[in-house]
């Protein structure tokens, strides 16, 4: 295999990012559909799908201090201009808040949800003289069309599988002892991208530990251990770390992170446990970065087969990957290595996602020191068997038993979400 090939599909995969992903890229939908106007817009009529919708509902916006899909589109208009990427919100301010929440009120944003849960993002900009449209699907800095008074300025529309094969790769097509292999043989010079990824979330949540951001799980953590109620284990340390970092970016922090398949809290859940357990195991860079990679490969594999947006909490597939990681680290074999992953989707994969928010800091806890403790028991031999639930002899069918009840079985939960979010009072 090519290692090159390999590395881009993940380097694509990775990305800087201010805030929740989904308000962010919404944002970015709008500015780049603006651009196409001489004039400003004087409406926008957005169509979004139900995971878009209900992973921007609640999250709060990079330094706007609240939420609200409509502001974020808002935004988007006001900050407008050429060049803009995933951290358009670095450059909000207080004014601009204030503009958009006027605009919002003013109705100047219209919002339609699709009940699909595939990432799609649609904007129509216009001022009565002249009108521009944009699709962004599939990633979310993706914009695959763009047309202007009628005219196909853009038109990059692929099927879905083309565009998951990053240029020739297919991950699906590949198996676990494959990327076993690789990690084995690969360069460690040449995963200087994944160690940078690793310090850029490391220093969020350094910053999420100092004070309380979002509902604070990182420094509440900390406080119990302080307070001697909990351990300062290999396990508290990666819950609170990775917790930290989430509850910083979900609460609008001013700071990014690298996110890996589209999503910051899964680049934090893929990057850091592994790191961390990696301190308290005492291995050297290089056996951490083919863990690191190892893991990848695998999350990889995973979201591909279940959706890179899914009723399915990210963090349980990411945290399968972390797990696969660890036992690489504590010298296990492919069997565990795979067992690792098994125990994982026997005990957390029914985690359904229910918008991104402040509380997303506690699956991504939840699952980090599961994936601990996952390796743990597949380093004793302690796996899951084939006979439980939609456990599988091989762990690649495994998660295709997942993707069915993903794409098939919960179907609806995304729309009851929504349905819930609409009519809390």
């Amino acid at each position: 295999m090519d290692m090159n090939i390999v590395f881009r599909a993940i380097q694509n995969e990775m990305q800087p990012s201010m805030g929740c992903t989904e308000p962010v890229a919404i944002g970015l939908a709008v500015s780049r559909t603006c651009e196409y106007l001489e004039q400003p817009a004087e409406g926008l009529d957005m169509v979004i799908s139900s995971n878009i919708f209900k992973n921007a509902y609640s999250v709060q916006i990079p330094n706007a201090g609240t939420n609200g899909i409509e502001l974020s589109c808002a935004l988007g208009f006001l900050l407008s201009k050429p060049g803009n990427t995933m951290e358009i919100f670095a450059d909000v301010k207080p004014e601009h808040v204030e503009q958009a929440q006027q605009l919002v009120a003013d109705g100047f944003v219209k919002v339609k949800v699709l009940p699909s849960s595939q990432f799609y993002i649609e904007c129509t900009a216009s001022n009565g003289k002249e009108s521009a449209h944009t699709i962004t699907e599939d990633s979310h800095d993706n914009m695959v069309f763009a047309e202007k008074d009628g005219k196909t300025l853009v038109d990059e529309r692929v099927d879905i599988a083309a565009a998951e094969s990053h240029g020739g790769f297919d991950i699906t097509q590949h198996t676990f002892a494959e990327f076993l292999q690789w990690a084995n043989e690969v360069d460690p010079k040449d995963l200087g991208f994944i160690k940078e990824g690793i310090e850029m979330n490391l220093a969020i949540s350094e910053i999420g530990m100092k004070q309380k951001y979002a509902i604070g799980v990182g420094p509440a953590l900390k406080n119990l251990v302080d307070a001697g109620k909990l351990s300062n284990d290999m396990v508290t340390d990666v819950k609170r770390t990775v917790a930290a970092a989430c509850d910083f970016r979900m609460s609008g922090g001013n700071g990014s992170v690298m996110t890996y398949l589209g999503s910051g809290n899964q680049g934090i859940e893929t990057m850091l446990p592994i790191a961390v357990v990696a301190k308290h195991l005492g291995v050297s860079e290089e056996k951490m970065l083919r863990a690191e990679f190892l893991g990848m490969l695998i999350i990889m594999y995973l979201k591909h087969h279940v959706g890179r947006l899914s009723p399915i909490c990210g963090a349980t597939l990411a945290g399968s990957g972390s797990a696969a990681g660890m036992v690489y680290m504590m010298g296990g074999n492919l069997e565990q290595i795979c067992g690792a992953v098994q125990n994982m989707m026997g005990g957390v994969a029914g985690i359904f996602c229910d918008g991104a928010k402040g509380g997303c800091a506690l699956k991504l806890s939840i699952c980090a020191g599961e994936a601990v403790y996952s390796a743990l028991y597949a380093m004793d031999n302690s796996m899951i068997q084939a006979t439980d639930g939609i456990i599988s002899t091989a762990v690649e069918d495994t998660t295709k038993n997942l993707a069915k009840l993903s794409h098939e079985g919960l179907a609806e939960v995304d729309m009851k979400v929504i349905e819930i979010m609409q009519t809390k009072q």
